[in-house]
């Protein structure tokens, strides 16, 4: 599971900001550059919290009916995201041909146990889902990288069509969905994120206030909730049952990054380190800074429809289903597959 999490997560990711070329940035840049990544990956984001929860089946039964499994998937967030972030307009520096050279994006991996039961005396059952990643469970890939990561969230359906024979079985549901995550990885060169200037561009700060970083690491940082609604339809025949279904989801995000490191402020203002972020806070800016180093988050909501459909195979109790999934607005692709057990 940790590979398959987390090294996608870090050549998708991580590597993109190998070989910066200069020698230090200003804070303007360094937070608009973050912004727009936010921006770009808003409708993304709460797309990627989705994974879990969506089970082929979509027969809503009253308790004592129940499922328990295990569910993966993979969302595309459009590379534009990293490219602009790390263009001569961004951060300045080069990222690797796994993301330059891709037309499908750049995958996104997502896990969760998930579980769903019936009410009693009610038709509806209500699912419940929660992935969690810990930087003790995965403190260092490759040496370098290290990622942490959280998915939760839950759903209640209500069926439209119970489904007989040849005609389906139709639910449409509701869900809040929690996703968190960042990575911390050793970059080859790290000039452009050892000075960050923040006085030029902060009121009540000196011009030449810098906050100063020894041999970074760079941070990138992700959270988003998530609103989800979502019609299915599904038909048994035999040992197999596809489904289909549309779905728009609205999330409010955030995401951005910056350095984990040792920090000092520099400067003729003498500055402490609760003095510049007090002005940051004060400018409107979502900042982190700490003796372990300094971060920028950009807040972005956005909204996307999405269709969804695969197929399970049907083993008894045991299920296993393969789906795949198309966001409308930012053409991105996904996939997944659950293994549960189904009573």
């Amino acid at each position: 599971m940790k590979r398959l999490l987390n090294k996608t997560v870090i050549v998708a990711l991580a590597l993109m900001l190998i070989g910066g070329t200069a020698f230090g940035i200003d804070f303007d840049t360094m937070q608009s550059s973050f912004g727009d990544f936010s921006d770009d990956i808003a409708q993304a984001l709460p797309q990627a919290s989705t994974t879990g929860l969506t089970w082929s089946d979509a027969r809503v039964r009253g308790f004592p009916h129940f499922g328990v499994g295990l569910s993966f998937g993979i969302v595309t967030i459009p590379n534009d995201a990293f490219t602009d972030l790390a263009g001569p307009d961004g951060l300045d520096v080069d990222l690797p041909k796994a993301i330059t050279d891709t037309n499908l994006g750049v995958p996104f991996p997502t896990y969760a146990l998930d579980a769903r039961v019936g009410i009693p005396f009610l038709p509806i059952d209500v699912g419940a889902k929660l992935g969690v990643l810990t930087p003790g469970m995965a403190d260092s890939l490759g040496g370098d990288t290290a990622a942490d990561y959280m998915l939760a969230g839950f759903d209640v359906r209500y069926p439209l069509l119970k489904g007989r024979l040849i005609i389906p079985a139709i639910s449409v549901s509701a869900g809040y969905n929690y996703l968190s995550g960042g990575i911390t990885t050793t970059i080859k060169d790290a000039a452009n994120l050892t000075s960050i200037n923040v006085g030029e561009d902060i009121d009540g700060l000196a011009d030449d206030t810098t906050i100063s970083a020894t041999d970074p690491d760079l941070r990138l940082g992700w959270k988003t909730h998530s609103m989800d609604f979502k019609v299915q339809a599904s038909q048994s025949l035999l040992i197999f049952t596809p489904y289909i279904g549309g779905a728009y989801t609205y999330g409010w995000s955030e995401a951005g990054g910056g350095v984990y490191s040792d920090i000092e402020i520099t400067g003729a203002g003498g500055y402490s380190k609760d003095d510049v972020k007090d002005a940051l806070d004060k400018a409107g800016y979502d900042v982190d800074l700490s003796n372990d180093g300094f971060t920028v988050l950009s807040g972005a909501n956005g909204g996307a429809f999405r269709a969804f459909g695969g197929f399970s195979v049907n083993l008894l109790i045991l299920k296993l289903d393969l789906n795949g999934q198309y966001n409308f607005n930012t053409q991105s692709l996904g996939g997944g597959i659950n293994a549960r057990i189904q009573l």
